[in-house]
């Protein structure tokens, strides 16, 4: 297959380019379709986590599940503080606000529930 952009030849299997790595699908000029992701929607998740975490922590007999959510709420919340530094929405401050807490929080639940299950808590 002919690439559209610079003309190379490549096989008839290939998706991108071997020269140029356009995709060969898309006319030259074309832009590939990009998901949106939304940075406050991925910011409030973590904060929700992470209060879900901090929450668990204070529940009887919930010491794995404060764990195991702050574990989560620890990845996502690593995830939505980076995210809005690499898409510059308007609301950056927002965002890394809340991701920001919510890892706080995520923290907290995570290592008081190991607390929690030895004792000293």
């Amino acid at each position: 297959m002919q690439c559209p952009k610079c003309g190379h030849d490549n096989p008839p299997e290939a998706l991108f380019c071997e020269e140029c790595d356009w995709r060969l699908d898309l006319p030259v000029g074309a832009t590939p379709k990009t998901k949106k992701r939304n940075p406050l929607a991925f910011a409030v998740l973590a904060l929700v986590v992470g209060l879900v975490s901090a929450i668990l922590i204070f529940v009887d007999g919930a010491e794995y599940g404060a764990i195991g959510v702050g574990a989560v709420g620890l990845i996502l919340g690593s995830y939505s503080v980076n995210l809005p530094r690499y898409l510059n929405p308007d609301n950056k401050s927002v965002c890394m606000g809340l991701a920001t807490a919510g890892v706080v929080l995520s923290v907290f639940g995570f290592i008081l529930g190991f607390a929690a299950i030895a004792g000293v808590f």
